[in-house]
């Protein structure tokens, strides 16, 4: 990715676009641990581990499956820890619950 003036990372949209043709490329693959983190990494703009809540309930809602807002809504709840005053939340430990590694 690329750092922006205030020093925040982000990626390039050919960078989440790969990512996507990747999964895509392979429907049968449901992904494993790594890979889930490395996309949530993606939207890691300060590299310290957190991402903003609203971009994962975002991502939950409306790529792949299409999870209704209500179901993304209860699933944040329950396996997030909660959002800092900026609105970012670890993901790594969401991934572990997620994954049963928790």
């Amino acid at each position: 990715g690329q750092v922006d003036e205030e020093g925040k990372k982000f990626a390039k949209f050919d960078d989440v676009v790969a990512k996507v043709q990747t999964c895509l490329s392979t429907p049968e693959s449901q992904g494993n641990y790594h890979d889930f983190i490395e996309l949530l990494k993606l939207y890691d703009k300060n590299s310290n581990g957190t991402m903003m809540l609203a971009e994962l309930e975002n991502l939950l809602a409306n790529l792949g499956d299409e999870i209704p807002k209500e179901d993304v809504q209860k699933l944040l709840a329950e396996l997030c820890d909660p959002e800092d005053e900026d609105g970012m939340f670890p993901y790594t430990p969401f991934v572990d619950r997620l994954t049963g590694k928790a």
